[in-house]
């Protein structure tokens, strides 16, 4: 099976999803002797260690997944199947997941490294504080050097479900600096969510906070901002994820009865390769916001 050929490491921060996330990679036929849990921090020690453990074990690939990721059916074996059809320059590949807070897919939270790549990728590690995204830094040191990597269309699962309120408010204080330019479709998403389910209020709060913010930020989810932000939010924790009933079949149906949000698509209509026509669609809005409904359907009209 080409799952025994993958080194796998959940990067974990104690999510209240670690657990589920391990035994739906166990389920998988992944061997428990190739399914490393770290929690180091900050981020930038975390993906040091991560790729240390990948080139000791010094299988063909390493994949690294965030304990905030719960994944479908056969979706190691798959992203193996993409990476092996790659050339040898490719470092890296991304699956897709289906992001709560975004309201579609985008890549996150799993990276499948070519094993031979990381001594390399070592290196190209910032320091903390250095920049705000240190993988995405480190695959483009390692593009300058020759070395690509893209993102796969294809969904490996869920991403940022039944998180601990103290992440989800660390990780959307994040996003208001991360993401600021898609402030629109954040808040409306969340807006509209928030009646429903009270995660989208602890985002609206945390989004709100990071606006405000002038402090450095890190990726660090011991960092005392997010903590001491947090408490004076009066957020109420959650208790600790009953994972009895949650299993790979669990995840597979999220996945097919997943509806995008209308505000992502607006920003992501090929839904990042998913839906090729959707960029078609993308162009029509972008004529109408800037024409005007009258111009746009004469010039419509001129091509039919």
């Amino acid at each position: 099976m080409k799952i025994h050929e993958a080194t796998i490491v959940v990067r974990s921060v104690y999510e209240r999803t670690e657990d589920l996330c391990k035994r739906l990679i166990l389920e998988q036929g992944v061997k428990e002797e190739n399914l490393f849990v770290i929690h180091e921090t900050p981020f930038s020690t975390a993906l040091k260690y991560s790729f240390e453990i990948g080139i000791r074990e010094d299988l063909p690939w390493t994949f690294c997944i965030d304990a905030d990721v719960l994944l479908r059916p056969n979706s190691i074996n798959t992203m193996i199947g993409h990476a092996e059809s790659q050339k040898e320059n490719v470092s890296e590949i991304q699956g897709l997941v289906l992001d709560k807070f975004f309201g579609g897919p985008r890549p996150a939270g799993n990276h499948l490294y070519r094993t031979n790549v990381l001594s390399k990728a070592l290196n190209k590690i910032p320091s903390e504080g250095v920049n705000i995204r240190p993988e995405y830094y480190t695959l483009q040191k390692l593009k300058e050097d020759g070395y690509k990597w893209f993102n796969v269309p294809y969904i490996v699962g869920v991403h940022d479900d039944e998180q601990y309120n103290y992440d989800i408010y660390r990780k959307c204080f994040i996003q208001g600096v991360k993401h600021l330019k898609y402030a629109y479709m954040f808040v409306n998403i969340w807006k509209e969510g928030k009646g429903n389910d009270p995660d989208f209020s602890v985002a609206l709060k945390a989004f709100s906070d990071s606006i405000n913010n002038t402090d450095q930020l890190f990726i660090d989810s011991n960092q005392n901002l997010y903590k001491q932000l947090f408490l004076n939010s009066g957020i109420k924790e959650k208790s600790k994820l009953d994972i009895r009933n949650l299993s790979l079949q669990n995840i597979e149906s999220r996945v097919n009865n997943w509806i995008d949000s209308p505000y992502y698509l607006r920003e992501f209509p090929t839904r990042y390769g998913l839906d090729k026509g959707g960029e078609v669609i993308a162009r029509f809005r972008r004529y109408l916001d800037k024409h005007g409904f009258k111009k746009t359907i004469r010039r419509l009209l001129n091509y039919t």
